[in-house]
């Protein structure tokens, strides 16, 4: 539980000024709370700038004992005896969608391959006639492994599959088409190069002029072209933020999906991804959806070639290693006058010019009771990571049956079990199959996973997106750099909370905190 920390009205410098002679440089102390991607790409885009007048000197603050992003990542042994460094959760990322992401690891030198994942689809059964508990309805090759690792589920008949195969595809490529020229209602717009120019611009936030944005943005919803929602600041506007911003569940009434293709394809594709609800799906803007769906068609996913650790080791190279708090739980941040000070359990640091919370919302609003009010309405998911050695867990398939990745439809969310390396799993949100329904889960998840073979259980928040998170965003945007306090993550941008949103936010965060710190200006050719 974060401590609420009162005000103070002393009047301490943010500022530490050199004592050379010309040129001044100035020396600004930022902290950050929070080592995921988002902090740490803030933190190294500040620690890496520098002028003859401004220099930025970083702290790390994480409760974590290792740096966030790839605190949860493990080392555990294959069936080989190979031991294997495994990401915790997987971190893929598409190209088209993540080019802010693709774009840094470049920038860094990064290796990534692409990933060619498998897929197998399957549904609970009637638990009562088989045992399994589960069936496999379709098979998936991926990218260009479409004929050579596609084929018939082993419980598929050929003429049941024959015919599942061409509506699957024929709804499939319905789909693709409506996602390449449709524009949901309070979504971007694809077909007009102006309005894209002016959507690329409003997600990445690089706005010279934000109340002239805003005035363009507004006067662009009236015609039904913004994204998003715009904040009045009156009561009735928030009331009706659900009305204006099309959620899946309506896209998918109004271009006449079918029910089993939305449940049985489009619903555990991004469930799995976004590791959440079914119903957070369905209520989530389908502005998201649509626009992963459009920019990723028929393009690669990667992995990085050496793990997050790779990632999380360049972003602190310029940072000073005396400046990396870990195992530090924040617990307050109390306000100096010009400057802030962070405090912990063991003591306090001070003399902070701005502070950047790279935090989940229930953390930030905390650690800064101003934003309990932006973030009133921001719900949030327990998502559940397993990595094990156990292959019962796939028992309810053909052996010939399994992928790379494998999905289990459920009532409430998709688990997918995605097969590492031999003999290794990583399992997310895990269920118990073969439990009776009206009895909670074992420990063990209906005999499926061997508790003595786990090697990690990790448990993230997951921001639910939603149009109220739409309006959350918008109204935060306002705020940002209040008080010279910041606000990054995965979900702090008009998007599913996916990595991208973490560079893109962190960049907007950096770039104008070098703005006002007199370091840089931003030019229009930066805006988009």
């Amino acid at each position: 539980m974060v401590d609420k920390v009162s005000s103070s009205s002393s009047s301490t410098t943010n500022l530490s000024v050199s004592s050379t002679s010309t040129p001044v440089c100035t020396t600004i102390k930022v902290a950050v709370i929070g080592t995921g991607l988002a902090g740490l790409v803030a933190a190294y885009r500040l620690a890496s700038f520098s002028s003859d007048s401004v220099k930025f000197e970083l702290h790390l603050f994480d409760e974590r004992p290792t740096i966030g992003f790839d605190a949860s990542s493990v080392t555990v042994a294959d069936s080989n005896g190979v031991e294997r460094r495994i990401d915790v959760p997987m971190r893929s990322f598409a190209e088209g969608y993540y080019n802010r992401v693709i774009d840094l690891y470049r920038s860094l030198g990064l290796k990534f391959h692409n990933a060619k994942f498998s897929y197998s689809f399957s549904e609970i059964t009637n638990v009562d006639k088989n045992e399994r508990g589960a069936e496999t309805y379709f098979i998936h090759g991926g990218q260009k492994g479409l004929f050579k690792r596609s084929g018939r589920p082993y419980s598929q008949g050929r003429i049941r599959y024959l015919f599942n195969l061409i509506c699957i595809v024929f709804w499939y490529t319905y789909f693709s088409l409506v996602a390449a020229f449709s524009r949901p209602k309070g979504g971007l717009s694809f077909e007009n190069e102006e309005k894209l120019e002016y959507s690329r611009r409003a997600r990445y936030w690089y706005l010279d002029n934000p109340d002239e944005a805003e005035q363009r943005a507004s006067r662009m919803f009236k015609k039904g072209h913004a994204y998003g929602s715009m904040d009045t600041g009156d009561d009735e506007d928030e009331a009706n933020i659900g009305k204006r911003v099309e959620t899946m569940q309506d896209y998918v009434a109004r271009w006449h999906f079918p029910g089993w293709f939305v449940d049985k394809f489009m619903t555990p594709l991004f469930c799995a991804m976004s590791t959440c609800t079914v119903d957070a799906i369905m209520d989530a803007p389908a502005a998201d959806i649509i626009d992963y769906k459009r920019t990723t068609f028929m393009k690669p996913h990667y992995l990085l070639s050496n793990n997050s650790v790779s990632a999380a080791t360049a972003l602190t190279s310029p940072l000073d290693p005396e400046n990396i708090h870990l195992g530090v739980a924040v617990k307050g941040m109390l306000s100096e006058g010009s400057a802030w000070t962070i405090r912990t359990s063991d003591r306090d640091y001070n003399h902070f010019a701005h502070v950047i919370l790279a935090t989940p919302p229930s953390v930030s609003k905390e650690l800064h009771p101003p934003l309990q009010r932006v973030f009133k309405d921001v719900k949030s998911e327990s998502v559940s990571v397993l990595v094990h050695t156990d292959n019962r867990v796939l028992d309810y398939m053909n052996s010939k049956d399994v992928r790379d990745l494998n999905l289990i439809l459920t009532e409430e969310r998709t688990e997918s079990t995605h097969v590492l390396f031999p003999g290794i799993y990583q399992t997310t949100s895990p269920q118990a199959l073969r439990s009776s329904p009206d009895q909670p889960p074992s420990d063990d998840f209906g005999g499926r996973i061997d508790p003595s073979k786990v090697v990690s259980e990790t448990k993230f928040e997951r921001v639910v997106r939603s149009p109220e998170l739409v309006h959350a965003i918008e109204k935060m945007r306002k705020r940002q750099g209040r008080q010279n306090v910041w606000v990054a993550g995965s979900w702090m941008w008009q998007g599913l909370v996916l990595l991208e949103g973490c560079v893109t936010s962190a960049d907007y965060v950096a770039e104008r905190i070098k703005a006002k710190s007199g370091g840089c200006t931003i030019s229009s050719r930066d805006m988009v």
